[in-house]
């Protein structure tokens, strides 16, 4: 018998800064999206996916508060399919639920020109 995986890595540059929901009782979500560049054989240029990622982990969620837009960070889990129910019928996505996750680089940041 052949074991089935489901095990997701990626590196990307975390898009916008991460969001935070809460759920029932006082347990949160932590929420961002990387942006993964990939080569796509029918363009000249490198594409990008931009990649839904949380975590329900209150030692991952320590980490993910200390990143903010233009990081890059690598992420270790499992890919979710997601579905509930909307007014306008059946909805689901895909996101990547991480088991692990770490700032990989920091891009030195703009300075703001004083006048």
């Amino acid at each position: 018998m052949v074991e089935h995986v489901n095990e997701i890595v990626l590196v990307g540059r975390l898009s916008g800064e991460p969001e935070w929901r809460t759920l029932s009782g006082d347990d949160q979500v932590a929420v961002w999206r990387l942006i993964v560049e990939h080569h796509d054989a029918r363009s000249p240029q490198d594409a990008i996916d931009t990649i839904r990622c949380v975590t329900y982990e209150p030692n991952i969620q320590a980490t993910v508060r200390t990143w903010t837009h233009g990081d890059v960070i690598e992420v270790r889990g499992a890919l979710r399919h997601r579905f509930w129910k909307s007014p306008t019928g059946p909805r689901g996505l895909y996101e990547v639920e991480a088991a692990s996750a770490a700032l990989r680089l920091r891009p030195p940041r703009k300075e703001k020109a004083v006048s």
